[in-house]
């Protein structure tokens, strides 16, 4: 099944790079299971590097069930893809895992993965030019192309991380560095 998901935000832009000061739904989109919607608010650990850092606690909301945490993330843009080039913990369907990220020169060594407790792994990588998914039993759960994505459309962890991956807006791990100059 082919399905396009685009991001609308509930704010402006400038609002919506800005550090979440209250729990509130930022961003939403409509998918063939229904509306996932993105709610921010202040990170629930108040360590002294998480409130220096105004780190965040992102939920992914499907018809207003959670269906995936993710703890101290930052605000979207330049904070958000630092914190997921350290790494964040996050809960997926009921299951524990860590979201990294990395961009390079090298396409090789672009991604986005999602580590879970028992080493499966579900990972975005480019593929020429459009984006291959890395289900968790290894084998290719989902292409994008053309801004499509061709996968199930289901309530699985795949279908999640590739709605956190465009309502984030994380191509950036998967494109040149070099296009970022321009």
């Amino acid at each position: 099944m082919k399905f396009k998901i685009t991001r609308k935000l509930n704010s402006s832009l400038l609002e919506y790079s800005e550090p979440a000061q209250q729990e509130r739904h930022y961003a939403y989109a409509e998918t063939p299971v229904g509306v996932v919607t993105l709610t921010r608010s202040p990170s629930e650990i108040r360590s002294p590097d998480s409130l220096a850092n105004k780190h965040e606690d992102w939920k992914l909301l499907l018809n207003g069930e959670s269906k995936m945490t993710i703890k101290e993330m930052a605000a979207p843009g330049y904070p958000a893809r630092s914190r997921l080039s350290a790494g964040v913990n996050a809960t997926i369907c009921g299951y524990s895992c860590r979201i990294k990220a990395s961009s390079s020169l090298r396409p090789s060594k672009r991604y986005l993965e999602a580590r879970f407790a028992d080493s499966s792994t579900i990972r975005f990588r480019p593929n020429g030019i459009g984006i291959e998914l890395e289900g968790l039993d290894g084998n290719t759960a989902g292409k994008r192309s053309a801004g499509k994505w061709q996968m199930n459309a289901q309530e699985s962890p795949e279908f999640f991380v590739v709605c956190l991956f465009e309502i984030g807006d994380f191509d950036y791990f998967l494109s040149s560095p070099l296009l970022t100059l321009f």
